[in-house]
């Protein structure tokens, strides 16, 4: 009988070990910095424990007294991945102004969305939505197809539901006329 529980524990114990593999989850903790290869990002995945709790508000709240410039994407995307270059150039424009750019993927998988930044070179601040977040991003912006992008004034408030995307040269100027 002693046997069997012990087993027991064991097969429970590896079975929790080898969740967040089978969920798709590569890391509990965060946030993760990868710096190296001319990479400068940070990776929040609110799929983990530690961030299942947060919220769209929580997050956005965070950036209060700066632009925002929300990018929807995932791994998958074609047209996300296309206008990635165009972005972090627009990012590097912009650099030492009071903006900051968020990419929040979709990704359901947190590998494939950790590949394709370290892949694409991503500079920035990424968040990897949960459903509770992903739900929440959908209702506030009525997010119906991706790439979309988001324009946050300083105080908080939507200044434009459909911002132009990085590649339009306009939208430069858009984010300078909310600084």
């Amino acid at each position: 009988m002693k046997t069997l529980k012990t087993k027991l524990i064991l097969t429970t114990f590896m079975i929790l070990l080898s969740l967040p593999f089978i969920t798709g989850q590569t890391s509990l903790a965060g946030p993760v910095s990868m710096p190296g290869n001319n990479l400068d990002a940070t990776l929040y995945d609110l799929g983990s424990e530690q961030y299942h709790t947060l919220s769209l508000k929580d997050i956005l709240n965070k950036y209060k007294g700066k632009v925002i410039y929300l990018d929807f994407w995932a791994s998958w995307c074609g047209p996300c991945k296309r206008e990635m270059p165009y972005s972090q150039e627009l990012k590097k424009q912009l650099d030492g102004k009071d903006v900051v750019f968020l990419y929040f993927s979709t990704d359901n998988n947190a590998a494939k969305w950790e590949n394709a930044i370290t892949q694409m070179n991503i500079n920035g601040i990424h968040y990897r939505a949960n459903p509770k977040v992903r739900n929440e991003i959908i209702k506030e912006f009525n997010l119906q197809y991706i790439p979309r992008y988001v324009l946050i004034n300083k105080q908080g408030q939507v200044a434009d539901y459909n911002a132009k995307r990085p590649s339009n040269p306009n939208v430069k100027q858009d984010i300078k006329n909310l600084l």
